[in-house]
């Protein structure tokens, strides 16, 4: 059995109780609407995105536990990469 990575695997599995709720086949058309539109699910690589984005985001405005925000360092903070434009943004 060939490797498939873990993000595809998920995506799978994701797909698959999208069917299983729906009541549709493998083969039916409509799947990606369904997720999107009716059940309102991100596909998996871009859920990754929106979870890391919202944790980056609590981490900085200090809504996460102490020990997720002393791993996020703003830029500007950051001595050798003050001079990079989004280190003025803030």
């Amino acid at each position: 059995m060939p490797y498939e990575p873990p993000v595809q695997v998920i995506q799978r599995l994701l797909n698959a109780a999208a069917r299983l709720l729906s009541g549709t086949k493998k083969f039916d058309r409509g799947l990606s609407q369904l997720m999107h539109v009716d059940l309102h699910w991100l596909d998996v690589p871009e859920r990754v995105k929106y979870k890391l984005t919202t944790m980056v985001y609590n981490c900085l405005h200090g809504k996460a536990p102490s020990y997720l925000t002393d791993c996020c360092t703003p830029i500007s903070d950051v001595a050798s990469r003050r001079h990079l434009r989004s280190a003025s943004r803030r």
